[in-house]
């Protein structure tokens, strides 16, 4: 995997440290995600508040593109460099770009797709300092521009994709499918201007022919598509560049999704006083498993001691429960009345509600079992559990059968997969993995939860709108089991005091950190939830090494 972002990022992170905060809600600052509107309007306000033009964010654009591929890539002087503009705005940061490849000690040629008419603004600006230097843009035209344009790509050492911009219309079509199609395959290294061209950048989509760059850099913002599968297979390493947006810009509430970064992750992290006792940091109930699911209900257990709670109550069918007695001391078995199929049983329901009040935290659902008694167990717990609740698997299945979502006693933290997601808002699979953040917006609000959308990559949302994305987690924890660990994880967070957004999103990084880590020394092949589970203490661990 490559990095989600370069050294680059934290210049751009420091300085929205500075700016305005959002009450530490969920640990303060971290690195935006922006939207193509939320593009349009920081340019609008640069200009109308600050008086910082386009031609000037322009400038600062191409010169941010030749100092990041001089970073990563090395010495640009003596290098061959095709650089492929579109008509629009990044068309004029990719001719921008050309100068200061030129400053640089670069031979460079550029390409225009489409021809020059039609030009406007700094884009046409721009052509004409090329034009005035005899570094006029060749137009390309037609199928008759193309071979053109592939022996260009072909020739260089570098091609740079300034084609379009962030409110292109997608998929790509005609001439500019072709060209990025040449791009492509071409065996060059492609740097992309601000997103690869053909990317969605709202939604990670790829509805056709799109830039499979080895370097993007993004201006001012990294894009929400640039991070979400499967854009971010397309951006290869990417560095956010800083435009100079003044502080307060990149601090707009209207900015709603954030990625968080490992800082700010470890900023989470509980701290224990030098005075702490069992009962003082967090008492957890898990209530899990059944007859045939009793590995569910030890894993989300385990996760729960893992992840630092003084006192695990595991709270199993009987037949369950006497297969956990022992198996690992430090969990407290509390056996309930079960239903002739081993599940649990309707009748748990007033003891498990009594108990529950002792408690600072509950999970329910792993493993519990799908009998209409068990489901009607589960929702009433879901409803009438005081204590800050984390609700998975069979839970959810019960909670989206329900005609309408229920009025609950307490915070609630809800951890579907893309299919569970789909039964709780009314939608499919291929719909939510086509926008994972609007799928998770609208769970959240739905069920006035904390929703966290379990995948490549796990996406948290809070009923007020804000989204996280949590860049950690690897393809081997595709395993049964996984999703246990986290239910158990986020439990214990909660026991220890966290509000349920800051519980969810340093639970799914932790468990993604813990995941990578367990790869590191497994690979992704055969990678197991035992292993997530045995790599949550050193995932922690490298978090408060990153404070």
């Amino acid at each position: 995997s490559t990095p989600l972002y370069s050294s680059a990022a934290s210049d751009v992170y420091k300085r929205q440290r500075r700016g305005p905060r959002d009450g530490g809600r969920a640990g303060g600052r971290r690195m935006r995600l922006a939207t193509a509107a939320d593009i349009r309007r920081l340019d609008e306000r640069a200009e109308e508040e600050f008086g910082i033009s386009r031609a000037l964010l322009m400038e600062n654009a191409g010169i941010s593109v030749v100092l990041a591929m001089e970073r990563v890539l090395g010495p640009l002087e003596g290098k061959r460099v095709t650089v492929f503009c579109g008509k629009g705005g990044n068309g004029g940061d990719g001719m921008c770009a050309v100068r200061h490849l030129v400053s640089h000690g670069a031979s460079v040629v550029a390409g225009l797709v489409g021809g020059r008419e039609g030009l406007s603004g700094e884009t046409l600006a721009n052509w004409t300092i090329l034009d005035r230097m005899g570094l006029t843009p060749r137009d390309v035209r037609g199928e008759e521009g193309l071979p053109w344009a592939r022996a260009a790509a072909g020739a260089a050492d570098y091609v740079v994709d300034g084609l379009m911009g962030v409110g292109s219309r997608l998929p790509v079509t005609g001439l500019m499918e072709k060209v990025i199609l040449a791009v492509n395959e071409c065996g060059r290294p492609a740097v992309s201007i601000d997103v690869p061209s053909g990317l969605d950048v709202d939604t990670g989509k790829v509805p056709g022919a799109c830039v499979k760059a080895a370097l993007t850099v993004t201006l001012g913002l990294p894009k929400r598509g640039a991070v979400l599968y499967p854009g971010t297979l397309y951006v290869g390493k990417l560095v956010v560049a800083d435009l100079t947006f003044p502080a307060a810009l990149l601090a707009d509430p209207a900015i709603m999704a954030d990625v968080l970064l490992p800082e700010e992750a470890a900023q989470l992290v509980p701290v224990r006083h030098p005075q702490a006792h069992k009962h003082g940091v967090g008492r957890a109930l898990v209530v899990a498993g059944s007859r045939a699911m009793t590995g569910a209900a030890l894993l989300s257990g385990e996760a729960a001691l893992a992840g630092g709670a003084g006192m695990v109550y595991l709270a199993a069918p009987e037949s369950a429960a006497a297969l956990l007695h022992g198996v690992r001391p430090e969990l407290l078995i509390r056996p309930q009345p079960e239903t002739p199929g081993g599940g649990l049983s309707e009748a748990a329901v007033d003891g498990l509600l009594a108990f529950s009040a002792r408690m600072q935290s509950v999970a329910v659902g792993p493993g519990l079992g799908l009998e209409e008694t068990t489901r009607r167990a589960q929702v009433k717990l879901l409803e009438t559990i005081v204590a800050p609740l984390v609700a998975d698997a069979d839970a959810l299945t019960a909670l989206a059968a329900l005609p309408e979502p229920p009025k609950t006693a307490g915070p609630r933290v809800l951890t579907p997969h893309s299919g569970e997601m789909a039964r709780l808002i009314g939608s499919t699979v291929e719909a939510v993995e086509a926008d994972r953040m609007d799928a998770a917006r609208r769970c959240s609000e739905k069920y006035g939860s904390v929703a966290v959308l379990k995948g490549a990559r796990t996406v948290v949302a809070e009923p007020q709108g804000r989204l996280f994305v949590v860049p950690t987690g690897n393809p081997g924890m595709a395993s049964g089991g996984t999703g246990d660990v986290l239910t158990g994880l986020i439990a214990a967070l909660l026991a220890q005091g966290l509000p349920a957004l800051s519980a969810a999103i340093l639970g799914a990084y932790a468990h993604g950190l813990a995941g990578d880590i367990a790869r590191e020394e497994k690979t992704e092949m055969g990678l197991t939830a035992t292993d997530v589970l045995a790599s949550v203490p050193k995932a922690f661990q490298r978090l408060l090494k990153s404070k």
